[in-house]
This record gives C-alpha cells, sequence and structure tokens, in this order.
C-alpha cells in the first residue's frame, strides 16, 4: 500500500476567487502525486474560505481521486494550560461572529494558532503545505499556520489567483 500525502491546507476566510483551492487540488491529482491523498485543513467556516471550498469538493468530487478530507477545527470555547489567566485574555464575540464558532460568548484567541500548530505536527506529518492566502487581506491565520508549516521543514507554497 502507498502511503498518502498529506497536504496542508490553510487560507482566507472570505476567498474572492474560491474556486482555486479545489482546481490546485484536482490539478495535484491529476499532474503531480499518486496514491491516497489528504487534505488537512482548519475547517474554518465561511461559504467561501479555502477550508469550506476544499472541504466541498472533496466530498462532491474529490474523493473519486481518492482525496479525503482530515478536518481539525479550532478549539475556540478552551484555554490551554498556558494561557494567560489574567482577565483581558479571553475575547467577547461580536454579535453575528461566525469566525469562532463555539458554545460560549467569549473565546480564547490562541485557539488558532495552537490548532495551526497541532495540524503541522499529527502524524502522519503534511508533506506539503498549500496556502491560500487573500491578496490585500492581513492573513493572520494563513500567514501564522504557513510560518509553522516552514518551520517544521514542510515545503509551502503560496497560492493567489
Amino acid at each position: 500500500m502507498i502511503d498518502p500525502t498529506v497536504i496542508l491546507l490553510a487560507g482566507g476566510r472570505e476567498l474572492t476567487e474560491p474556486g482555486i483551492v479545489p482546481a490546485t487540488l484536482y490539478d495535484l491529482r491529476v499532474n503531480v502525486l499518486d496514491g491516497p491523498i489528504i487534505v488537512r485543513h482548519g475547517a474554518c467556516p465561511g461559504e467561501t474560505s479555502a477550508d469550506q471550498a476544499a472541504s466541498d469538493w472533496i466530498n462532491e468530487i474529490g474523493w473519486r481521486y481518492g482525496i479525503t478530507e482530515d478536518p481539525m477545527p479550532a478549539d475556540w470555547d478552551h484555554c490551554a494550560p498556558n494561557c494567560p489567566t489574567a482577565p483581558g485574555h479571553r475575547r467577547r464575540k461580536k454579535p453575528g461572529d461566525v469566525a469562532h464558532p463555539g458554545l460560549l460568548p467569549d473565546y480564547c484567541p490562541a485557539a488558532g494558532p495552537r490548532r495551526n500548530h497541532a495540524m503541522t505536527i499529527k502524524a502522519p506529518q503534511p508533506t506539503w503545505a498549500l496556502m491560500f492566502p487573500e491578496p490585500g487581506q492581513p492573513n493572520y491565520g494563513t500567514n501564522n499556520c504557513a510560518r509553522l508549516a516552514e518551520a517544521a521543514g514542510i515545503p509551502t507554497k503560496r497560492i493567489t489567483p
């Protein structure tokens, strides 16, 4: 049996061209990679998020090409043992906040970076990292994930429309 290729995927929550994500995954399957592919992503919500674009395509079509997903959503409700205990560490959700899903009215701001780190070290370790930053946006989470992947020695490619 061929070991799977694990692709770490991260990107903007509101991509203007979310179709770039499935197109890139399809091109990898057809032109580059053999064997099973696992796409590990942060399961960030949003109709046009990179994670959602990957998940939708994998579940609708990608599975036919041997591509599966490994979603790893951030745990916004809980702090880690090393989080500051001082008041003000947790952030209050704004009305209509869909970026920090959870049951509580506030969230741990370290949850996203903590999840990004976990995605880079989870076995099997990613073979590649694909980043889909949205041009003109700060891309804090995407850039954090890219830095962590590069620090872990994972070849990282940034893809923009």
